[in-house]
């Protein structure tokens, strides 16, 4: 089986070549099929959720994260109502530097937050003037001034695409060396995001040191095609024909636990079904926060499918894509669904 650009064939391409190739290895006691230094590429990484009914797709999971990403916070409040799975990570308290409760794998603490660890201010030379000579010259002299692109790792990407359109340095670090000490059960599996401008398309490169096929991928890729989208659109005022490029996922160890076998054997028997999400409308600083406030009016009502954001002041001012993936992935609104997932008529509707 080879690799198509599209998520659901190549997901299942790399199953089958996992339960029939994959070298067997036992991390913690726990077995596994592995490959090593696998890739999957997205020709469009609208193309972003997995369909298999055997996997079961949790939508609600996947936008939770999402917000929870944008919170920038890495306290687990946020996320345990979607999945209980978190609490099995938190962090003991026994570093003062990962304090009690916290997470590490909330990627947006480090992409959004202000994580002292990732965030390194830059040195740049200017030119100031320093008086005048003796025959009445105007004297210019260099001098360094560091300078910190922005508050985060995302506000300092976005100006250095903005500086340098052909920037090889776009790089968000997620994964870092103090995450690797004793007893961490949360050790990031992300190394780093990077990002390119090419032939008017942003591109997005994302290296993983590790990545569960079954729980781990099929999170990811739509948390990660979701900033590339999101970070397209606050080019745009610098860029304002860039278009959405292709996705790589890169892993080092891309892998299938036992439990998984049989789940595997289901999905390769199933049609592949690849679905296209709308172009998103606009992302901001503004979106963030009503999309953060929303959630939690949902979240602490219990979560329900039949809420009603209507009275909620922030739903008013959310555009009309943020609105329908609300209603399609947190209450499952069949005419949202639909909406969600329309083809656009023309190539360029974004």
């Amino acid at each position: 089986m080879e690799q198509t650009g599209f998520l659901n064939m190549d997901f299942q391409t790399c199953l089958a070549h996992l339960m029939q190739h994959g070298m067997v290895s036992n991390p913690r006691g726990s077995e596994t099929k592995e490959l090593l230094n696998y890739n999957i590429t997205l020709l469009n990484p609208r193309n972003r959720v997995i369909t298999f009914k055997a996997r079961k797709t949790n939508t609600r999971y996947l936008l939770g994260e999402f917000i929870w990403y944008l919170s920038g916070s890495n306290d687990t409040e946020g996320i345990l109502p979607y999945s209980k799975f978190w609490n099995n990570i938190r962090n003991s308290g026994e570093m003062k530097e990962y304090p009690a409760g916290t997470v590490n794998s909330n990627y947006g603490e480090r992409i959004f937050g202000h994580h002292n660890k990732t965030l390194v201010p830059r040195l740049e030379y200017h030119m100031t003037p320093a008086g005048y000579n003796e025959k009445g010259q105007l004297v210019i002299e260099p001098h360094e001034t560091p300078v910190v692109y922005g508050d985060s790792q995302w506000d300092s990407t976005i100006a250095l695409l903005k500086q340098d359109k052909d920037t090889r340095q776009a790089v968000m670090n997620i994964h870092i060396p103090e995450d690797r000490h004793k007893g961490n059960k949360d050790v990031a599996c992300t190394l780093t995001l990077q990002f390119f401008i090419r032939e008017e398309a942003l591109h997005m490169i994302v290296n993983m040191r590790s990545n569960d096929i079954i729980r781990g991928f099929t999170n990811d890729v739509f948390q990660f095609t979701m900033l590339q989208e999101c970070m397209m659109l606050q080019l745009r005022d610098t860029y304002p024909d860039l278009k959405l490029g292709h996705y790589f996922h890169n892993a080092g160890s891309i892998h299938i636990y036992e439990l998984h076998y049989e789940m595997a054997d289901q999905i390769l028997k199933e049609d592949a079904i690849d679905l296209e999400m709308i172009p998103m409308d606009r992302f901001d600083k503004e979106i963030c926060s009503h999309l953060l406030c929303i959630e939690q009016e949902w979240r602490e009502a219990g979560m329900p499918e039949d809420f009603n954001f209507e009275p909620i002041w922030e739903w008013t001012q959310l555009t009309p894509y943020w609105q329908t993936v609300v209603n399609a992935l947190f209450l499952k609104d069949e005419a949202a669904l639909h909406q969600l997932f329309a083809h656009p008529e023309a190539e360029d509707a974004e």
